[in-house]
C-alpha cells in the first residue's frame, strides 16, 4: 500500500503535467491535470481529518503512516497552489465566475496565498466587481508586481462607469423634462433656420389650437352678425346627407 508521501508525490505529477500543457496554451489540458491533482490531494486532506478524529476517539498514538504536521502543511500549500493555477486558465478563457470560485477554494487552504488573490482581484475587475477588486490589491500592496498595473486599469474603469452613468442620467432627465410653448417655439425656429441655411423646404409649423375663450368669442360675433336682407343673395345651405355642389363639381381626387 503506498504511503501518504507517495501519493501526495503522485498528485504532483497532474501539477506539472497541467503546468506543461498551461505553457503550451492548453487551458483544457492544464485544467484537467490540475482537477486530478485537486481530487488526489482533496482525498489526502479529507484522510488527514479521520485520522485526527478516530485518534482523538480511540486515545491512541497517532498509527503507522499517519499524516505528519508537515506533509499537512505541503497539502494544503499545494491546494492552494493549484487552485490559483486553475484560476489562471479561468482568466485566459474569459470564465471570470469560476475563476473567482477557484482562489476562494486556494485561500480557504492557504489565506497568504499572493497569486490567489491576486489574480481573483483580475477576476473581479474583468466581471465589473470593481470595489471587490480594489480591496484585494489594496490588501496585497503596491510592492506585489502587478498590483499598480491593475489599480490603474481599475481607476480607468471607475471614471469610465462614472462617465456613462453621467450621461445615462443626463438623457433620462432630459426625456422626463416638460416642453413648454417657448421650447416649441424656439425649436420652429431652429429648423427654420436650419432649413433656410441648407436651401432645403422647410416643415409647415402647425397652427395652434384655438382655446376655449376664443371659441366664445367666435361664437359671440357670429350672434351679433345682422340678418340678411331681402335684397341679398340667396346662400343654399346643405345638410350633412347631401353632397356640396362644388364638391360634385370637383370630383375625387
Amino acid at each position: 500500500m503506498a504511503s501518504i508521501q507517495e501519493k501526495i508525490a503522485a498528485a504532483l505529477v497532474h501539477k506539472d503535467q497541467g503546468n506543461e500543457s498551461y505553457k503550451q496554451g492548453d487551458m483544457k489540458g492544464a485544467l484537467t491535470e490540475y482537477h486530478l491533482t485537486v481530487l488526489a490531494l482533496s482525498g489526502l486532506d479529507n484522510q488527514m481529518s479521520g485520522m485526527a478524529m478516530m485518534s482523538l476517539m480511540s486515545s491512541m498514538a497517532p498509527q503507522k503512516g499517519a499524516v505528519s504536521d508537515s506533509q499537512k502543511s505541503e497539502i494544503k500549500t499545494n491546494l492552494a497552489v493549484v487552485y490559483a493555477n486553475m484560476a489562471a486558465c479561468h482568466l485566459k478563457s474569459g470564465n471570470y465566475k469560476r475563476a473567482i470560485d477557484v482562489c476562494n477554494s486556494a485561500l480557504k487552504s492557504d489565506p497568504d496565498n499572493v497569486k490567489a488573490k491576486f489574480r481573483r482581484g483580475q477576476a473581479k475587475l474583468q466581471d465589473g466587481n470593481l470595489a471587490g477588486a480594489e480591496a484585494d490589491f489594496e490588501s496585497l500592496g503596491e510592492k506585489v508586481p502587478g498590483v499598480k498595473a491593475e489599480l490603474d486599469k481599475l481607476k480607468k474603469k471607475s471614471k469610465e462607469a462614472e462617465e456613462k452613468q453621467r450621461k445615462t442620467m443626463g438623457g433620462f432627465l432630459s426625456r422626463g423634462r416638460i416642453s413648454t410653448a417657448e421650447d416649441e417655439q424656439e425649436e420652429n425656429e431652429k429648423e427654420l433656420s436650419a432649413a433656410a441655411s441648407s436651401g432645403t423646404p422647410s416643415k409647415t409649423v402647425p397652427k395652434s389650437k384655438p382655446t376655449l375663450a376664443s371659441k366664445i368669442n367666435s361664437a359671440n360675433s357670429q350672434s351679433r352678425k345682422p340678418k340678411a336682407s331681402e335684397e341679398e343673395e340667396y346662400t343654399p345651405t346643405w345638410s350633412g346627407t347631401a353632397p356640396k355642389i362644388q364638391e360634385l363639381a370637383d370630383g375625387e381626387e
